[in-house]
Protein backbone atom coordinates (compact mmCIF):
# COMPACT_ATOMS: atom_id res chain seq x y z
CA UNK A 1 0.00 0.00 0.00
CA UNK A 2 1.13 3.65 -1.30
CA UNK A 3 1.74 5.38 2.18
CA UNK A 4 0.66 8.95 2.70
CA UNK A 5 4.31 10.50 2.16
CA UNK A 6 4.94 8.68 -1.14
CA UNK A 7 1.72 10.06 -2.48
CA UNK A 8 2.66 13.14 -1.56
CA UNK A 9 6.30 13.01 -2.99
CA UNK A 10 4.95 12.17 -5.99
CA UNK A 11 2.78 15.16 -6.09
CA UNK A 12 5.07 17.79 -5.69
CA UNK A 13 7.81 15.61 -8.06
CA UNK A 14 5.38 17.06 -10.68
CA UNK A 15 3.74 19.75 -9.52
CA UNK A 16 6.60 22.05 -9.19
CA UNK A 17 6.29 25.89 -9.56
CA UNK A 18 7.42 25.65 -13.04
CA UNK A 19 4.64 22.83 -14.29
CA UNK A 20 1.46 23.86 -15.66
CA UNK A 21 -0.65 24.28 -12.39
CA UNK A 22 1.17 27.45 -11.20
CA UNK A 23 1.17 29.40 -15.04
CA UNK A 24 -0.01 32.10 -15.64
CA UNK A 25 -3.25 31.19 -17.07
CA UNK A 26 -4.12 28.91 -14.28
CA UNK A 27 -2.70 30.11 -10.82
CA UNK A 28 -3.69 33.66 -8.85
CA UNK A 29 -0.49 34.46 -7.83
CA UNK A 30 1.20 34.23 -11.26
CA UNK A 31 -1.10 37.19 -12.33
CA UNK A 32 1.26 39.96 -12.24
CA UNK A 33 -1.03 42.73 -10.50
CA UNK A 34 -1.94 39.61 -7.92
CA UNK A 35 1.13 39.02 -7.25
CA UNK A 36 2.71 42.65 -6.69
CA UNK A 37 -0.60 43.19 -4.17
CA UNK A 38 0.80 40.10 -2.62
CA UNK A 39 3.95 41.28 -1.99
CA UNK A 40 2.85 44.55 -1.02
CA UNK A 41 1.13 42.97 2.08
CA UNK A 42 3.72 40.51 2.60
CA UNK A 43 6.61 43.35 3.16
CA UNK A 44 4.14 45.90 4.88
CA UNK A 45 3.92 48.83 2.98
CA UNK A 46 7.60 49.21 3.28
CA UNK A 47 9.94 49.95 0.11
CA UNK A 48 10.94 46.50 -0.72
CA UNK A 49 9.25 44.32 -3.58
CA UNK A 50 9.94 40.96 -2.30
CA UNK A 51 8.89 39.22 1.02
CA UNK A 52 12.20 37.53 1.19
CA UNK A 53 14.33 41.07 0.53
CA UNK A 54 11.81 42.68 3.69
CA UNK A 55 12.79 39.66 6.06
CA UNK A 56 16.39 40.24 5.13
CA UNK A 57 16.83 44.09 5.27
CA UNK A 58 14.45 44.65 8.30
CA UNK A 59 15.39 41.61 10.89
CA UNK A 60 18.18 39.89 10.08
CA UNK A 61 20.59 41.13 12.00
CA UNK A 62 23.59 38.47 11.37
CA UNK A 63 26.94 39.13 8.94
CA UNK A 64 25.44 37.41 5.46
CA UNK A 65 28.54 36.55 3.96
CA UNK A 66 28.77 34.08 6.75
CA UNK A 67 25.18 32.80 7.69
CA UNK A 68 24.02 29.82 6.98
CA UNK A 69 20.70 29.14 6.09
CA UNK A 70 18.16 26.21 6.12
CA UNK A 71 14.72 25.85 3.77
CA UNK A 72 12.38 23.43 4.82
CA UNK A 73 9.82 21.84 2.15
CA UNK A 74 12.42 23.70 -0.76
CA UNK A 75 10.57 22.57 -3.90
CA UNK A 76 12.70 23.18 -7.17
CA UNK A 77 14.56 25.67 -5.08
CA UNK A 78 13.59 29.10 -6.16
CA UNK A 79 13.52 30.91 -2.83
CA UNK A 80 17.02 29.79 -2.35
CA UNK A 81 18.20 31.26 -5.59
CA UNK A 82 17.03 34.52 -5.54
CA UNK A 83 18.72 34.46 -2.11
CA UNK A 84 21.80 33.58 -3.42
CA UNK A 85 20.97 36.43 -6.43
CA UNK A 86 20.63 38.57 -3.31
CA UNK A 87 24.50 37.64 -1.53
CA UNK A 88 22.26 36.78 1.72
CA UNK A 89 24.09 33.63 2.92
CA UNK A 90 27.42 32.34 2.93
CA UNK A 91 26.23 28.46 2.50
CA UNK A 92 22.26 27.27 2.79
CA UNK A 93 21.06 23.95 3.17
CA UNK A 94 17.49 23.06 1.42
CA UNK A 95 15.36 19.76 2.01
CA UNK A 96 11.98 18.57 0.13
CA UNK A 97 10.49 15.17 0.48
CA UNK A 98 10.08 14.92 -3.57
CA UNK A 99 13.10 13.68 -5.18
CA UNK A 100 11.79 15.00 -8.77
CA UNK A 101 11.67 18.63 -7.27
CA UNK A 102 15.30 18.25 -5.47
CA UNK A 103 16.82 17.42 -8.83
CA UNK A 104 15.38 20.64 -10.84
CA UNK A 105 16.52 22.66 -7.54
CA UNK A 106 20.42 20.65 -7.95
CA UNK A 107 20.57 21.51 -11.85
CA UNK A 108 19.07 24.80 -11.98
CA UNK A 109 21.30 26.12 -8.99
CA UNK A 110 24.40 24.19 -10.35
CA UNK A 111 23.41 26.18 -13.77
CA UNK A 112 23.82 29.27 -12.54
CA UNK A 113 27.16 28.66 -9.96
CA UNK A 114 25.56 28.03 -7.05
CA UNK A 115 27.48 25.58 -5.32
CA UNK A 116 27.06 26.44 -1.95
CA UNK A 117 23.60 25.51 -1.97
CA UNK A 118 23.14 21.98 -0.93
CA UNK A 119 20.14 19.91 -1.73
CA UNK A 120 18.99 16.52 0.25
CA UNK A 121 15.85 14.84 -0.21
CA UNK A 122 14.38 14.52 3.08
CA UNK A 123 11.07 14.09 4.94
CA UNK A 124 12.04 16.81 7.77
CA UNK A 125 9.06 15.12 10.42
CA UNK A 126 11.14 12.18 10.47
CA UNK A 127 14.41 13.16 10.33
CA UNK A 128 16.07 15.59 13.01
CA UNK A 129 17.75 18.97 11.63
CA UNK A 130 20.62 18.74 14.23
CA UNK A 131 21.59 21.12 16.88
CA UNK A 132 22.93 25.02 16.73
CA UNK A 133 23.59 24.97 12.83
CA UNK A 134 21.77 27.64 11.17
CA UNK A 135 21.11 31.50 11.52
CA UNK A 136 17.80 30.85 9.64
CA UNK A 137 15.44 28.71 8.56
CA UNK A 138 12.85 29.40 6.38
CA UNK A 139 9.53 28.19 5.16
CA UNK A 140 8.25 29.44 1.53
CA UNK A 141 4.61 27.42 1.16
CA UNK A 142 5.57 24.44 2.79
CA UNK A 143 4.26 24.76 6.36
CA UNK A 144 0.79 24.26 5.47
CA UNK A 145 2.08 20.62 4.54
CA UNK A 146 3.28 19.31 7.91
CA UNK A 147 1.24 17.36 10.02
CA UNK A 148 3.41 16.99 12.86
CA UNK A 149 3.79 21.03 13.27
CA UNK A 150 4.66 20.45 17.19
CA UNK A 151 7.71 18.23 16.48
CA UNK A 152 9.17 20.21 13.37
CA UNK A 153 8.99 23.36 15.08
CA UNK A 154 11.03 21.68 18.45
CA UNK A 155 13.34 20.33 15.82
CA UNK A 156 13.69 24.01 13.74
CA UNK A 157 14.41 25.41 17.51
CA UNK A 158 16.87 22.96 18.08
CA UNK A 159 18.59 23.50 14.57
CA UNK A 160 18.67 27.17 15.52
CA UNK A 161 21.71 29.08 16.82
CA UNK A 162 20.75 31.24 19.95
CA UNK A 163 19.06 33.74 18.58
CA UNK A 164 18.31 32.72 15.20
CA UNK A 165 15.40 33.49 12.86
CA UNK A 166 12.42 31.61 11.20
CA UNK A 167 10.92 33.52 8.31
CA UNK A 168 7.89 32.06 6.43
CA UNK A 169 5.32 32.63 3.96
CA UNK A 170 2.17 30.34 4.25
CA UNK A 171 -1.45 29.12 3.67
CA UNK A 172 -2.45 29.96 7.53
CA UNK A 173 -6.35 29.53 6.50
CA UNK A 174 -8.83 26.27 7.10
CA UNK A 175 -7.86 23.18 7.13
CA UNK A 176 -8.08 21.24 3.65
CA UNK A 177 -9.65 24.25 2.35
CA UNK A 178 -13.02 23.44 4.75
CA UNK A 179 -13.96 27.11 4.32
CA UNK A 180 -16.82 27.78 6.21
CA UNK A 181 -20.65 28.48 4.86
CA UNK A 182 -19.85 32.12 5.02
CA UNK A 183 -16.48 32.24 3.29
CA UNK A 184 -17.38 29.61 0.38
CA UNK A 185 -20.63 31.92 -0.32
CA UNK A 186 -18.32 34.92 -0.85
CA UNK A 187 -16.28 33.24 -2.85
CA UNK A 188 -19.08 32.13 -5.13
CA UNK A 189 -20.63 35.72 -5.20
CA UNK A 190 -17.31 37.47 -6.23
CA UNK A 191 -17.36 35.00 -8.84
CA UNK A 192 -20.20 35.85 -10.22
CA UNK A 193 -19.64 39.54 -10.04
CA UNK A 194 -16.97 38.75 -12.83
CA UNK A 195 -18.58 38.88 -16.68
CA UNK A 196 -18.89 36.20 -18.60
CA UNK A 197 -15.52 36.81 -20.62
CA UNK A 198 -13.41 36.53 -17.89
CA UNK A 199 -14.75 33.29 -16.49
CA UNK A 200 -13.58 31.41 -19.34
CA UNK A 201 -11.29 28.31 -18.36
CA UNK A 202 -7.86 27.53 -19.14
CA UNK A 203 -8.18 24.16 -17.64
CA UNK A 204 -7.40 21.56 -20.14
CA UNK A 205 -10.20 19.45 -19.34
CA UNK A 206 -12.79 23.01 -19.76
CA UNK A 207 -10.82 25.07 -22.23
CA UNK A 208 -12.49 28.18 -23.63
CA UNK A 209 -15.61 27.50 -22.16
CA UNK A 210 -17.11 29.99 -19.56
CA UNK A 211 -17.58 28.84 -15.97
CA UNK A 212 -20.95 29.02 -15.19
CA UNK A 213 -19.62 28.47 -10.88
CA UNK A 214 -16.59 28.59 -8.63
CA UNK A 215 -14.73 25.43 -8.45
CA UNK A 216 -14.47 25.56 -4.57
CA UNK A 217 -12.58 22.68 -3.03
CA UNK A 218 -13.92 19.16 -1.41
CA UNK A 219 -11.52 18.89 1.56
CA UNK A 220 -11.98 14.95 0.75
CA UNK A 221 -10.86 15.45 -2.70
CA UNK A 222 -7.78 17.51 -1.45
CA UNK A 223 -6.48 14.49 0.89
CA UNK A 224 -6.90 12.49 -1.84
CA UNK A 225 -4.77 13.82 -4.59
CA UNK A 226 -2.27 15.05 -1.57
CA UNK A 227 -2.81 13.50 1.94
CA UNK A 228 -0.55 16.74 3.18
CA UNK A 229 -2.68 19.80 1.57
CA UNK A 230 -3.53 22.02 4.52
CA UNK A 231 -3.52 19.41 6.88
CA UNK A 232 -3.04 21.39 9.65
CA UNK A 233 -2.51 24.95 8.25
CA UNK A 234 -5.01 26.52 10.58
CA UNK A 235 -2.65 25.86 13.68
CA UNK A 236 0.32 27.44 12.47
CA UNK A 237 0.64 30.29 14.31
CA UNK A 238 -0.65 28.70 17.63
CA UNK A 239 2.61 26.62 17.09
CA UNK A 240 4.97 28.57 16.30
CA UNK A 241 4.00 31.41 18.22
CA UNK A 242 4.07 28.19 21.43
CA UNK A 243 7.96 28.01 19.94
CA UNK A 244 9.16 31.52 19.02
CA UNK A 245 8.65 35.08 19.45
CA UNK A 246 6.41 36.85 16.74
CA UNK A 247 8.62 39.57 15.54
CA UNK A 248 6.07 40.05 12.66
CA UNK A 249 2.64 38.40 11.39
CA UNK A 250 1.61 40.64 7.56
CA UNK A 251 -1.64 39.39 6.50
CA UNK A 252 -1.62 39.11 2.38
CA UNK A 253 -5.51 37.64 2.12
CA UNK A 254 -6.03 35.31 -0.82
CA UNK A 255 -9.87 34.56 0.83
CA UNK A 256 -10.78 35.31 -2.25
CA UNK A 257 -8.26 35.98 -4.98
CA UNK A 258 -7.23 31.96 -4.57
CA UNK A 259 -10.42 30.09 -5.90
CA UNK A 260 -11.88 32.75 -7.22
CA UNK A 261 -8.74 32.87 -9.96
CA UNK A 262 -8.36 29.54 -10.01
CA UNK A 263 -8.03 28.12 -13.86
CA UNK A 264 -9.05 31.37 -15.18
CA UNK A 265 -6.41 33.90 -13.93
CA UNK A 266 -5.40 33.75 -18.02
CA UNK A 267 -8.01 36.35 -18.64
CA UNK A 268 -6.52 38.90 -16.29
CA UNK A 269 -3.96 40.74 -18.13
CA UNK A 270 -2.28 44.28 -18.29
CA UNK A 271 -3.08 45.33 -21.62
CA UNK A 272 -6.72 44.86 -20.94
CA UNK A 273 -7.77 48.12 -18.35
CA UNK A 274 -11.13 46.22 -17.86
CA UNK A 275 -9.30 43.20 -16.34
CA UNK A 276 -7.48 45.02 -14.18
CA UNK A 277 -10.84 47.22 -13.11
CA UNK A 278 -12.36 43.91 -12.03
CA UNK A 279 -8.91 42.43 -10.21
CA UNK A 280 -9.28 45.83 -8.41
CA UNK A 281 -13.26 45.12 -7.32
CA UNK A 282 -12.53 41.87 -6.11
CA UNK A 283 -9.04 43.33 -4.30
CA UNK A 284 -11.70 45.51 -2.59
CA UNK A 285 -14.18 43.21 -1.36
CA UNK A 286 -11.62 40.92 -0.22
CA UNK A 287 -9.85 43.61 2.15
CA UNK A 288 -12.73 45.36 2.86
CA UNK A 289 -13.88 41.62 4.72
CA UNK A 290 -11.04 41.42 6.15
CA UNK A 291 -10.33 44.47 7.40
CA UNK A 292 -13.70 44.46 9.21
CA UNK A 293 -13.45 41.01 10.60
CA UNK A 294 -15.92 39.47 8.55
CA UNK A 295 -12.99 36.85 7.19
CA UNK A 296 -8.96 36.40 8.93
CA UNK A 297 -6.24 36.60 6.15
CA UNK A 298 -5.58 33.25 4.38
CA UNK A 299 -2.06 33.64 3.99
CA UNK A 300 0.33 35.39 6.02
CA UNK A 301 4.01 35.99 6.10
CA UNK A 302 6.00 35.98 9.09
CA UNK A 303 8.98 36.76 11.33
CA UNK A 304 10.09 34.37 14.47
CA UNK A 305 12.60 34.34 16.54
CA UNK A 306 13.94 31.81 19.02
CA UNK A 307 14.52 32.46 22.11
Amino acid sequence: MISDEEITAAHWSKNVASSDAFSPQLYWLAIPAVQRRFQRKACAGTRHEWWGTYCMEEFFDRPQSSAKMLSIGCGSGSLERELFRLNAFGEFDAIDIASGAIDIARAEARSMGADNINYFVRDVQSVPLGSGIYDAVWFNGSLHHIKHLELVCQSVRAALKPGGWVFFNEYVGANQFAFNEFQRTVISSAFQLLPPAYRRSFQVEHFGKVQHAVQLPDPIEVARVDPSEAIRSQDIRKVLSENFVECALNPCGGNILQFALHGIAGNFVESNPRSMALLEMLFQIEDALISNSFLESDFAVGVMRAP
